[in-house]
C-alpha cells in the first residue's frame, strides 16, 4: 500500500473514532478498498459536496532506489479540527462612525472557509429599520477574507447599518460551522457640506435662562449631552446626574433644514431627569427646545430671524408656543392666540443680537420665551416667572464658540445662580452639537437598555408632502426606577402638538406627530396660512422668488439634498 493512501485510511479511522466530525466520516455507500478509492471528505446530506472519487492507476515503480532519508518515526497528527472559524475583524468595525458611501464591507475569518457556505443566506446587511439590503458576499483568494457589497449603492448617510453573520451556515474546510449569529453595527458618514449650516446654527444659537429652585438640585437645570456620563446608555443617566456627577458640560443639539426661501433651525435641550413637582409627570431623559425660522436674504431685505416655536412635553400635554416678529408680517386675527401665535415682538426684542432668548422653568422644564415673562402680558403666560426669581436663582447658557464652560460642584454644592460661580461670568458657554451625526443615526435603536423605548411610530405625512412611512423611535427611555409611568422625554422628531386644550376642529388636531422637525416648512404653513388672514405667508412664486417656499434644498431628516442639483439652492 502507498504511504499517502495509508495515511488517508489511518486518518479516516481516527476521525470515525471521534464520532464522525461534521458528517465527514460516515461510510455511506462508499467504501475504502484495496483499489485505492479516496474517501469523500463530507457527507453530501450536510450540504458539502463529496470530493471526486478517483481510482489510483499509478503503476508501481520497479526501479531500484536507495532511500537515504531518515526514517519517519513520528506518528502522523491524528488530532482533528473541531473548532469553527471565528471573525477576526470587520471593516467597518463594530461601532464605527463616519463610514463613507458607497459601502465596501470586509470580514476576515480565522481560517479558510468552505466556499459554498459563503452565500447571501450566510452574510446579510440590514438598515436602521431592520430591512435587509440586497447584496452578496464574495470569498477572496486567501479563503479567509469575505467582501460584501450591496446590489445598489442607494444607502443613506447619517444612518446605522448592521452586518449579520448567520449561525450554522458558514463553515471551515472540514465542516465546522459558526454556531451563533454575530452582528456588527456601524454608522454612515454625515451629510456633506455642513460647515455653512453649522455657522448658521452658531449665528442664531439661543441664549438660555434656566430657572433654579434653590431647594432642589441645581444640576438638573443644566442641558447636557445624551452621553454626558461617557456612554450612550440613557438608562443610567438619571442616577449619574443625581448622585455621581461632579462636573457637567453644557450642550445644545442642532439641526438645519433649508428651502428656497428659509432656514429652519432646531435647537434641542436634553435633561437626564425632570424632577416635576407632580409625581406622575416626573420623567427620566426629558427634552425641550425651540425651532427658529430664518428668512434668507431677498432683494433689499437682509437675512433675518422671523419666527420661533418652543416645544416640550409635560404629562399628556405637548405644547408648541409660537412667537413672531412684527417684521414677519404674520399677525393674529382677533385674539392673541389665533393660529397658535402667543405673542409678537419687534425683531430686536424677540431676537436680541439675532438670538432667541429661551426660558426653561424649574423642575417642569417648560420651554418658553424670556421676554414673554417680563410682565405686561395679559393673560399671564403659562411659563410664569416668579417675582422673587426675576433677578436671581437662574443659570444662563450662551453659545460663545470654542470650548464650553464646565459647571462644577464646589464644596458639595452646585451653583444656583451665576453669582455663585467663580469669576462670576455672564453665562456658561455651551457646546453646539449636530443632531444629524449623533442622535439621528441611532433613531431606531430601541434596545431596552440603550436610548429609546420600544415605541416605534410611522410618520404620516400630509398629501403631497415628503417623508410619509418613515419609521422612528417615539420616546426616550423612562429611567425612573420602579416607575410605571409613560416616558415624557422625546426626540425632536417625535413631538406632537397636543396642548391641554384642543378642540376637535382646532388647528392642533391637524399638526402631524413629528412634523415640527421632519417637515418644518409645511408645519409653519399649516399654523399660519389662512385665506382670511392678512399676512405675508403666501405661496412661493418662481418668477419673483417671493412668498413661502416648501421645497427643500436640504432636509437631513428626510434624506433630501438638492444642493448642487437645483439652481434655486445655489445660495
Amino acid at each position: 500500500m502507498r504511504r499517502d493512501t495509508a495515511t488517508r485510511i489511518l486518518g479516516l479511522a481516527a476521525c470515525c473514532a471521534l464520532g464522525g466530525v461534521a458528517g465527514g466520516c460516515g461510510d455511506d455507500d462508499t467504501k475504502a478498498t484495496d483499489t485505492g478509492l479516496d474517501v469523500p471528505l463530507f457527507d453530501g446530506a450536510d450540504g458539502f459536496p463529496d470530493t471526486e472519487v478517483t481510482t489510483d492507476t499509478v503503476q508501481p515503480d520497479t526501479r531500484e532506489t536507495v532511500d537515504t532519508a531518515v526514517p519517519d518515526t513520528v506518528p502522523p497528527d491524528l488530532v482533528p479540527d473541531l473548532d469553527p472559524p471565528t471573525v477576526v475583524s470587520t471593516t467597518p468595525a463594530d461601532g464605527a462612525s463616519d463610514v463613507a458611501l458607497p459601502l465596501d464591507i470586509t470580514i476576515v475569518f480565522s481560517e479558510p472557509l468552505f466556499p459554498t457556505t459563503v452565500a447571501p443566506a450566510s452574510i446579510k446587511l440590514f438598515d436602521w429599520n431592520g430591512v435587509e439590503v440586497p447584496g452578496a458576499p464574495t470569498l477572496q483568494a486567501d479563503g479567509k477574507t469575505v467582501k460584501w457589497r450591496p446590489t445598489q449603492n442607494n444607502q443613506q448617510l447619517a444612518s446605522a447599518y448592521t452586518i449579520r453573520i448567520v449561525a450554522n451556515i458558514i463553515a471551515d474546510q472540514v465542516g465546522n460551522r459558526i454556531t451563533s449569529t454575530e452582528e456588527f453595527t456601524f454608522t454612515t458618514a454625515n451629510y456633506p457640506n455642513q460647515d455653512g449650516y453649522r455657522e448658521l446654527a452658531a449665528k442664531y444659537a439661543p441664549n438660555i435662562y434656566s430657572l433654579v429652585d434653590a431647594n432642589d438640585s441645581a444640576q438638573l437645570q443644566v442641558p447636557v449631552k445624551f452621553d454626558g456620563d461617557g456612554d450612550w446608555n440613557l438608562a443610567n443617566n438619571r442616577p449619574w446626574i443625581v448622585t455621581s456627577a461632579t462636573t457637567l458640560v453644557p450642550a445644545v443639539y442642532f439641526s438645519v433644514s433649508e428651502t428656497y426661501t428659509h432656514y429652519y433651525l432646531h435647537y434641542v435641550y436634553y435633561f437626564p431627569y425632570m424632577n416635576h413637582p407632580i409625581v406622575e409627570y416626573a420623567t427620566g431623559n426629558a427634552s425641550a427646545g425651540v425651532l427658529v425660522v430664518v428668512e434668507k436674504a431677498r432683494g433689499a431685505t437682509a437675512e433675518r430671524p422671523l419666527l420661533a416655536y418652543t416645544f416640550w412635553k409635560e404629562g399628556a400635554s405637548e405644547e408648541h408656543f409660537a412667537f413672531a416678529t412684527n417684521e414677519s408680517g404674520i399677525v393674529a386675527n382677533g385674539s392673541a392666540d389665533d393660529w397658535g401665535l402667543k405673542a409678537a415682538f419687534a425683531q430686536e426684542t424677540l431676537f436680541p443680537g439675532g438670538r432667541f432668548e429661551s426660558y426653561i422653568t424649574a423642575k417642569s422644564h417648560r420651554s418658553c420665551n424670556w421676554n414673554w415673562n417680563q410682565g405686561g402680558v395679559v393673560p399671564p403666560p403659562p411659563c410664569p416667572l416668579p417675582e422673587a426669581l426675576k433677578n436671581g436663582d437662574k443659570l444662563v447658557f450662551k453659545y460663545m464658540g470654542g470650548s464650553p464652560t464646565e459647571v462644577k460642584k464646589v464644596n458639595n454644592q452646585w451653583p444656583t445662580d451665576m453669582s455663585e460661580v467663580e469669576g462670576q461670568p455672564e453665562a456658561f458657554g455651551y457646546a453646539l452639537i449636530p443632531l444629524y451625526s449623533t442622535l439621528w443615526p441611532r433613531r431606531t435603536q430601541d434596545d431596552p437598555d440603550q436610548i429609546f423605548e420600544t415605541s416605534i411610530f410611522t410618520y404620516e405625512a400630509d398629501a403631497d408632502r415628503p417623508g410619509g412611512g418613515t419609521r422612528l423611535s417615539g420616546a426616550f427611555l423612562q429611567s425612573l426606577l420602579g416607575a410605571s409611568l409613560e416616558s415624557f422625554g422625546k426626540p425632536v422628531w417625535a413631538f406632537s402638538w397636543n396642548p391641554s386644550v384642543c378642540g376637535p376642529n382646532d388647528l392642533c388636531t391637524r399638526i402631524r406627530k413629528g412634523q415640527i422637525a421632519l417637515d418644518p416648512a409645511w408645519y409653519v404653513w399649516e399654523r399660519h396660512q389662512r385665506s382670511s388672514n392678512q399676512n405675508s405667508l403666501v405661496p412661493y412664486e418662481d418668477a419673483t422668488g417671493a412668498g413661502h417656499s416648501m421645497t427643500y434644498c436640504f432636509n437631513g431628516f428626510l434624506a433630501l439634498d438638492a444642493r448642487g442639483i437645483d439652481p434655486k439652492c445655489a445660495n
